[in-house]
């Protein structure tokens, strides 16, 4: 209903009684207001004038869930996790390739426990639930062919040249502006279910000091304001047909587009896997999608792990 409202709002420059919403929707004016203030808790600045009715006081970009025409979409206006949210309906047995969408993330999350800041309005945040018919050790190259397929989107969106950082960031000019977070249900030889979390910061306007010097957003860098609903569209498509290609053929076709565009490649890198370190120089991944270092006891091939990159300004990303 939250979504309905808010159509109809857009769609009227002028201010529209809350009457008249509750004719159009059949319901009563006491609920239209009580929408009304749902809509400002999550953070839609609406304009309320006695005798006048509503009115959207800035153009804001809300996401539109019949206009994306995808299959199994699962959307809320917000929602404390994308990923919690597809978990949960993946072991109520929901179909492959289900995807969940929400306008607003409260308790987001990425590798490691740690939070996901989300600008209220200005993000994407969605979740995929797969089930691939591949070995457990095999999810981490799906992680790396999701990046394959958000840079390209991304790209194609800005014109700009976004880099991956193995394994699970999308960089802009040495910044994040996107992160994958996956997480596996499994038995010893079987796949359950696959969670893809994906989070773009799209026309986020700002960051928290802690983080203002690694992060990023789109329009921060082009100085344009995207439609969120045309992102999410063509990164539906993109990340199917990779999805598909990848499980007819595994990671391989997609290694060397990974590294002419891997920002690990040729620099001096760190990983942090529990308590196995490892420091030197990264020459891209191979088949596998490993990361390959050449460190001082020689040639290291990494499965997994946290990654600093130190960029020739000193700076670690």
């Amino acid at each position: 209903m939250i979504e309905k409202i808010l159509k109809i709002l857009a769609k009227n420059e002028d201010y529209i009684s809350g009457e008249e919403i509750g004719k159009i929707l059949n319901i009563s004016r006491a609920s239209v207001w009580k929408y009304m203030k749902k809509l400002k808790e999550i953070g839609y600045e609406i304009e309320s004038i006695s005798n006048r009715g509503y009115k959207l006081k800035n153009n804001i970009d809300f996401i539109d869930k019949e206009s994306l025409k995808i299959e199994n979409l699962f959307f809320e206006e917000e929602m404390a996790s994308t990923n919690d949210y597809a978990k949960k309906i993946a072991l109520e047995n929901c179909p492959n390739w289900s995807v969940v969408l929400c306008n607003n993330q409260t308790n987001g999350r990425g590798r490691l426990g740690r939070s996901w800041e989300a600008e209220k309005n200005s993000g994407i945040y969605i979740s995929f639930v797969l089930r691939p018919e591949i070995l457990p050790q095999y999810v981490y190259q799906i992680t790396l062919v999701v990046g394959v397929a958000i840079r390209r989107v991304l790209e194609s969106l800005t014109g700009l040249e976004p880099l991956i950082k193995w394994p699970n960031d999308i960089l802009i000019n040495g910044k994040k502006v996107a992160g994958i977070l996956t997480e596996m249900n499994s038995e010893m030889e079987k796949i359950n279910f696959v969670i893809v979390g994906v989070g773009i910061n799209v026309n986020n306007s700002k960051f928290s000091e802690d983080i203002a010097q690694k992060a990023t957003s789109i329009m921060l860098e082009t100085n344009k304001i995207y439609s969120r609903n045309e992102i999410i569209r063509k990164l539906v498509i993109e990340l199917e047909k990779c999805y598909n290609q990848f499980c007819l053929y595994g990671f391989k076709p997609f290694k060397e587009e990974y590294n002419k565009y891997c920002a690990n490649v040729g620099k001096n890198v760190t990983t942090q896997n529990g308590s196995e370190k490892t420091t030197g120089i990264s020459k891209g991944v191979n088949e596998k999608g490993e990361l390959i270092i050449e460190s001082e006891n020689g040639q290291v091939n990494v499965l997994a792990g946290e990654v600093s990159i130190r960029l020739s300004d000193g700076r670690y990303i």
